[in-house]
């Protein structure tokens, strides 16, 4: 007689809570597409999201954003 593998803690509730809340959502089907966030601000250096480079590694490491080079204005222009 083997011993049954125990059920884990999130299914028990799971089953206990489904007659009460029911199925999770299908997803927002029915609502209109966000708006692309290549417009916004970067807000490291204000200027848009769409200019930076990331860099994603397949390793266990963060994300790197690189914000672009600052535009050197010559002197008299503002």
């Amino acid at each position: 007689m083997g011993k049954e593998k125990k059920e884990p803690w999130w299914d028990r509730l799971n089953r206990r809570l489904f007659p009460y809340i029911g199925p999770p959502p299908l997803g927002p089907y029915n609502e209109a597409p966000l708006p692309p966030t290549a417009q916004e601000a970067c807000p490291l250096c204000g200027q848009e999201m769409s200019i930076h480079t990331f860099v994603r590694t397949q390793d266990h490491s963060s994300t790197r954003m690189s914000c672009p080079r600052p535009v050197v204005r010559e002197s008299g222009e503002q």
